[in-house]
């Protein structure tokens, strides 16, 4: 029947009103079941909107980066008899997110698909930047083999110097201090590094220097979601 594509919160302490559209519940009301990574946190986003037996009534499915191609093809026959929202665990659904796998298979079977607007990190952290936003692209992860990432990163900053192209890219919290280290260690000092950390949250920090500047900083991220972007 349809598949709806739902924002979700970057911060759990965000306020609902300002980064949810006004009609996001009643939108909410009139689904018959919720795709989310993990059901805990589709249980937490649908408690923000509807009461627990309500909730109950609503089918709850998964698709996360386990999932397999038997199981979304399952999701799409769902989808394809019923009104079904899909939100990512934070931010927009289907951007660096398993999503966009049941999104492209529901296309080629002319299944209508709406979206509605939220906070996106890699939009905040790039208008934040002050880094070229007329020229940008989003690599998502980078490779995890280290040997792997040190190639992706020179390429990227070869392209951003050839191409006037700001790169950003996101890393998993718990390796983002090891991201950080390794960019400021391949990086030439005169490439511009931004880092936004937990945004939209009451600690967010977005900090831009030079590499040589951003060395003497000795910023620590911890365990905290970022974004990265450079401009060389």
């Amino acid at each position: 029947m349809s598949l709806i594509l739902l924002p979700n919160l970057l911060d759990e302490g965000s306020d609902i009103d300002l980064y949810f559209p006004k009609n996001l519940k009643n939108i909410i009301l009139s689904l018959e079941g919720l795709i989310a990574e993990s059901e805990k946190n589709a249980r937490r986003y649908l408690l923000r909107f509807i009461d627990w037996q309500k909730l109950q009534r609503l089918q709850i499915k998964l698709l996360n980066e386990h999932s397999k191609e038997d199981e979304i093809l399952e999701l799409l026959k769902l989808i394809e008899n019923k009104k079904i929202g899909l939100i990512s665990d934070a931010g927009l659904p289907c951007i660096a997110d398993p999503g966009s796998k049941l999104v492209k298979l529901a296309r080629a079977k002319n299944i209508k698909i709406e979206a509605y607007p939220g906070p996106s990190s890699i939009f905040l952290a790039l208008m934040q930047s002050g880094l070229n936003a007329q020229k940008f692209a989003f690599q998502g992860y980078l490779p995890r083999k280290e040997e792997e990432l040190i190639e992706k990163i020179k390429y990227l900053e070869k392209e951003s110097f050839q191409n006037k192209i700001t790169q950003i890219f996101i890393e998993a919290p718990y390796r983002s201090d090891k991201m950080l280290n390794l960019l400021l260690k391949i990086l030439k000092g005169d490439v511009l590094l931004s880092l936004a950390i937990n945004l939209t949250s009451k600690d967010e920090k977005v900090i831009t220097k030079k590499v040589y500047e951003f060395k003497k900083l000795k910023v620590v991220i911890g365990k905290n979601p970022s974004v990265f972007l450079l401009e060389a």
